[in-house]
């Protein structure tokens, strides 16, 4: 069965952008309004030429395989860099929202994207990818795909999802997993608070899901936008619907441990990261 690629990036980065708006140096107002997924990065012209290199050197064609979904502002951005590395234009989705206060948030750009593609996704896997997310420099695509592949090997119906250890102190920043002796997933806490568990696996956007698992997308955002107490956060946070599918147990995830991973969020991160890679106009 086919995989296919979908990259998260029509978030607006609004604490990048604020971070960079104030920064005293300025040193970065020249990345005021790029998306953090285009961001440069590592020697390369962007966050996401990273996951485009890991994803030919796994032998995916990725002019059939990698897909993105970005907003409105976003768009012409994304298509010149699609432009620029060889990738149809065709695979590129403006999801139509224009800014943070209109987004459609991420588990529906996820639904929006699948529908759009829905004559190139039949029958095929999902890996989900967060823009602004790379992994440390350990980190082994083939050997997380074939993970998934052996999982789903004898008909059974699963998804994979990377984990790795934080501290106490930030546990409530993350999405955390409780797993078993197998490292499957038992279940799925939305920044918990330290003292609510003893695990300490945090789950970043990264997640090969099975084909039939989709199918659940409708259902959650269906189910969320019908609670009374439902706030764009409910569909914006991807962790939201693994969380739902998971604690529900409508469908069995194994979790792969790693070593880290690299997260932009704010100024500082983006400045981390780029020390990270040892680029040379920190």
């Amino acid at each position: 069965m086919s995989l296919k690629v979908l990259i998260l990036g029509a978030g607006y980065g609004t604490r990048l952008q604020r971070d960079i708006l104030n920064d005293p140096s300025q040193k970065y107002s020249h990345l005021l309004g790029v998306p953090k997924a285009l961001l440069p990065l590592g020697g390369k012209d962007s966050l996401i030429a990273h996951w485009l290199d890991i994803l030919i050197g796994s032998n995916l064609d990725v002019t059939s395989s990698l897909y993105i979904v970005t907003n409105s502002p976003s768009y012409s951005s994304f298509i010149s860099w699609a432009k620029t590395h060889n990738i149809p234009t065709k695979n590129i989705v403006n999801d139509g929202s224009t800014s943070n206060e209109n987004r459609l948030g991420a588990v529906e750009d996820v639904l929006f994207a699948i529908k759009q593609f829905s004559s190139y996704f039949v029958n095929s896997n999902l890996l989900i990818i967060g823009g602004d997310t790379l992994f440390l420099k350990d980190f082994n695509f083939n050997k997380l795909y074939e993970k998934f592949i052996s999982i789903n090997s004898n008909d059974d119906e699963a998804c994979l999802v990377t984990t790795y250890q934080v501290d106490d102190k930030v546990v409530h920043k993350f999405g955390i997993l409780e797993l078993d002796e197998n490292n499957k997933v038992i279940s799925f806490l939305e920044k918990p608070s330290s003292q609510s568990t003893t695990f300490r696996y945090a789950c970043p956007c990264f997640y090969f899901l099975h084909k039939n698992s989709l199918e659940l997308l409708q259902e959650f955002l269906k189910e969320s936008k019908n609670n009374p107490n439902h706030t764009i956060e409910d569909r914006d946070a991807t962790g939201k619907f693994l969380s739902w599918v998971i604690n529900n147990k409508k469908f069995e995830f194994s979790a792969e441990k790693v070593q880290g991973r690299i997260d932009v969020g704010g100024l500082q991160s983006y400045i981390d990261a780029k020390k990270y890679f040892g680029d040379q106009d920190i």
